[in-house]
């Protein structure tokens, strides 16, 4: 077996990744990862603290590729409404790519399993900016919380195969959004 220094925190990150999509959080064990790696469990601690700390690193990692899928659709949009819809793509995209990464991240999770709040707020910043553009200072934050509960709603619907009426969850997400920017705009009587 390599010795504990063959290994790194990102190749063991990469694999529990993979473990993870294969056998949900349940099924990511420190003895399994361990084994995929030709190591010992007990190597894995010289690199992580435990299994909590192995996901916590999981979920930050995904946030980091989540926050730069949505700089990334961000910046080849002009205009905020643009914007938001290559937003929504690149979240649902996320979603679907990695279903269990996505649930780990922002399913129900302990404070030792969370992941650092340094790439939530950068995970968050895109959008954010772009609702800035939309409304008052005051009301980004709401508003952006409406827009983000919109798209993880549709995308975490779709994942779990619950748009059984039909439709393409996709085609969906564009029209709640385009809804959602009609209805922003100076308070109606």
């Amino acid at each position: 077996m390599p010795h504990p220094s063959r290994i790194s925190p990102e190749s063991i990150t990469k694999l529990a990744r993979a473990l993870l999509e294969e056998h949900g959080v349940e099924g990511l064990s420190m003895r399994e990862l361990a084994r995929r790696l030709g190591v010992r469990a007990p190597s894995l601690y010289f690199h992580v603290e435990g299994r909590d700390d192995l996901i916590r690193l999981l979920a930050t990692a995904g946030l980091r590729e989540l926050g730069a899928m949505l700089t990334e659709a961000d910046a080849g949009a002009l205009g905020p409404g643009p914007r938001l819809h290559a937003m929504a793509d690149a979240y649902a995209s996320f979603g679907f790519a990695s279903p269990q990464l996505f649930s780990l991240i922002f399913g129900p999770c302990p404070e030792e399993r969370r992941a650092e709040d340094q790439a939530a707020a950068a995970a968050s910043e895109p959008l954010l900016s772009a609702v800035a553009e939309l409304v008052e200072p005051g009301d980004v934050l709401d508003i952006a919380q409406a827009f983000w509960s919109l798209v993880h709603g549709y995308t975490t619907l779709a994942l779990s195969d619950q748009f059984l009426m039909g439709g393409d969850p996709r085609r969906a997400i564009h029209r709640a959004v385009d809804y959602l920017m009609a209805g922003i705009g100076p308070e109606r009587d």
